[in-house]
């Protein structure tokens, strides 16, 4: 069973906490953009928590499925009539400002990383 380090594990429910919030209460450009950033963040979060891969090699996973997600989006495959589940996980609609919010949000994820003490030298220090 893997180890839970409790530094990024802590990052994951706050951001998963402020998406949330986010969610409920933000309205237009604030909602969808910030919830891109902290969704970001959250998925190096989670990886982290459980020691899954490098600093680099997560920051890296995260921003390409992101894009790719994205990029999915463009295809047009979840339509109006498509369960809601997922237009809440895949989205629906192919938004170019969206590649840059998974921008800034894995320099979020960096910064996280390099709190945690994992981004300074690629050793976890977390022991």
């Amino acid at each position: 069973m893997p180890r839970i380090h409790p530094r990024p594990a802590l990052t994951a429910v706050v951001s998963l906490a402020m998406g949330i919030l986010l969610f409920n209460y933000g309205t237009g450009h604030l909602r969808g953009f910030g919830g891109d950033i902290l969704v970001v963040l959250f998925m190096d979060a989670c990886l982290a928590g459980i020691g899954l891969g490098t600093p680099r090699s997560r920051l890296v996973f995260v921003l390409l499925f992101s894009a790719g997600v994205e990029a999915f989006q463009g295809l047009g495959l979840v339509g109006p009539d498509s369960h809601w589940l997922l237009h809440l996980t895949l989205g629906s609609t192919f938004d170019p400002w969206d590649l840059l919010a998974y921008v800034i949000g894995t320099g979020v994820a960096a910064g996280a990383e390099w709190a945690w003490g994992w981004g300074r030298s690629g050793v976890d220090r977390q022991t």
